[in-house]
């Protein structure tokens, strides 16, 4: 009896060992989409080879959405098996200095993240871009083989003559993606508009593309948008139209600010005192985005701890955003000292791994490394305990510890 129930209990610890030993690999299997390691001229002959298209991904290391995206979309089950069915897949920095920046060069990629898609032959098929769910970043690769949406299949269909109505809607969508200096889009827009009738344009179909187009400030697209936020209020949530309207003021100050267009500055202060309530709160706004595009990086880290007295609860992303610029191009010691107070008081209104590695990182450029380092070892933590990637941060601690 004795050696029946030594056989059984042996028999059910080894079922159990096995059943175990099963679970961690199937619940720590990790999925995302597998970028080839090899060359671009290596890809290109693997494709041709298996008559498989190509996915190209453009990203830098200081794009958030490209960091967004590798975290929360490509590691998905449904995302990593269509694109690896169904491509294979390329990763660039267009910044590197090396293969990289020659790509972007050759395709004109110019913001990131850029998504662009080639047959076996490599020829462009379509292009896409930005942050995005997962049902929307595998549509676009579903698009690149649908020639009523593949960008660069409709771009021909154009050159040819053709302007029906529903082509160049679907036409004007796809050139949202393709940000370069030949782009129609904004003449295809207004082309396709010009098919609506009133009624027509006041639809809820017409009134969504409005709404998706990021166009010149100046366009009748956008400025319809700024004069009639009331029509889109239905159709969106409030917080959505504030933030894109926002977006079209912020984005334009920066612009007249790169281009040091103090004309351009006038007519988004005017758009902001007659389309918005808030008219102290995003006029102060707009001139945080004019110095970082006139790159005067003090003005533009005072103007932002002004803002962050009276408007910080509500919008600490700003802060963020004033924090990563300021880390990333500012030299000026005072600059980086307010770059500081700006990011404490972010880390105080969203306690994260991102905010606490960048005030840790603000903190040892202004030469405080004690603070640098109690901050670090708390965003470490945080991170491992969401799952996150902690290889920056770590690699940051043995920098601090090093002393350099």
């Amino acid at each position: 009896m004795l050696i029946s129930c030594k056989r059984l209990c042996s028999n059910i610890i080894a079922a159990l060992l096995l059943l175990f030993a099963s679970l961690p690999a199937t619940a720590q299997e990790k999925v995302s989409i597998n970028f080839a390691s090899s060359s671009w001229e290596q890809v290109l002959q693997t494709a041709k080879q298996e008559g498989k298209a190509i996915f190209l991904y453009a990203t830098t290391p200081r794009c958030r959405y490209c960091k967004q995206m590798e975290k929360e979309v490509f590691p998905m089950k449904e995302v990593a098996d269509f694109y690896n069915t169904t491509f294979i897949s390329y990763k660039i920095n267009i910044e590197d200095n090396a293969e990289g920046e020659a790509l972007a060069k050759r395709y004109a990629i110019s913001s990131f993240p850029s998504y662009l898609y080639f047959d076996k032959d490599a020829e462009l098929l379509h292009q896409s871009g930005a942050g995005k769910p997962a049902e929307k970043f595998i549509e676009d690769g579903k698009n690149a083989f649908n020639p009523e949406k593949a960008l660069f299949t409709l771009k021909r269909r154009y050159d040819n003559g053709e302007r029906a109505s529903s082509f160049l809607y679907h036409y004007s969508k796809a050139l949202a993606y393709y940000g370069q200096a030949d782009s129609l889009e904004e003449r295809v827009v207004n082309e396709y508009l010009a098919t609506q009738t009133s009624q027509q344009l006041n639809s809820a179909i017409n009134l969504q593309y409005i709404f998706s187009k990021n166009l010149d400030f100046r366009s009748p697209t956008t400025q319809y948008l700024l004069q009639n936020q009331h029509k889109f209020s239905p159709l969106f949530k409030e917080e959505e139209v504030k933030t894109r309207t926002e977006r079209i003021i912020t984005r334009t100050a920066q612009k007249a600010g790169a281009e040091n267009n103090i004309a351009l500055l006038k007519d988004v202060q005017q758009a902001v005192s007659t389309n918005f309530k808030e008219t102290k709160r995003i006029s102060t706004l707009a001139m945080i985005y004019f110095y970082a595009g006139r790159r005067d990086w003090l003005t533009y880290a005072k103007t932002t701890l002004e803002y962050s007295k009276g408007y910080a609860e509500q919008d600490w992303r700003t802060l963020y955003e004033t924090g990563m610029y300021l880390n990333s191009f500012a030299e000026d010691k005072e600059a980086l000292k307010i770059g500081t107070r700006i990011m404490k008081k972010a880390v105080a209104l969203h306690k994260d791994p991102e905010n606490l590695y960048l005030y840790a990182q603000l903190q040892h450029k202004t030469g405080k490394d004690a603070p640098a380092a109690k901050a670090a070892k708390e965003a470490l933590e945080l991170a491992k305990s969401t799952g996150e990637d902690t290889s920056d941060i770590s690699a940051f601690l043995t920098q601090l510890k090093a002393g350099n």
